[in-house]
């Protein structure tokens, strides 16, 4: 007898696949139900969601590790060996560190405008002291 291999106690290559990788659906949070019998895209779905928490989580421990590596660089002059009476830590930042589009956008506003004031404080210090030349310079010339 020729013909397929295939009989009714054929085991079905497939089903092993999808054992192996049921616990993994599992640990991303679907159902049982979600993952026998829903619909075959919510796979997907929930990989690029478990993806997403892991980048999420990953950019969450640089984070806490730049924070954590910032502070140690404050307080460094303090460990410094032959740090002199009185040496004082940097402070800490006085607000956290810009993550989303808009608080990057809003810092760096802030930071044109602190830096336009610095910048007209220093032009009137300048004209201050230049007017006060002018003026000895002037007496001198009586």
């Amino acid at each position: 007898m020729g013909g397929s291999r295939l009989t009714a106690t054929s085991h079905f290559p497939y089903r092993d696949l999808f054992d192996e990788c049921f616990h993994v659906y599992l640990s991303y949070g679907m159902t049982y139900e979600q993952y026998w019998q829903g619909d075959c895209t919510l796979v997907k779905a929930y990989r690029k969601a478990e993806a997403m928490r892991v980048r999420r989580a990953n950019q969450m421990a640089w984070l806490q590790g730049r924070y954590f590596y910032e502070a140690l660089c404050d307080a460094s002059p303090l460990l410094h060996a032959f740090a002199k009476e009185g040496t004082e830590p940097y402070p800490y930042r006085d607000e956290p560190i810009p993550v989303t589009r808009d608080e990057v956008e809003d810092f760096r506003a802030r930071q044109i405008e602190k830096q336009k004031e610095d910048f007209r404080a220093f032009a009137e210090a300048m004209n201050a002291q230049t007017k006060k030349a002018g003026r000895v310079v002037n007496r001198h010339a009586e």
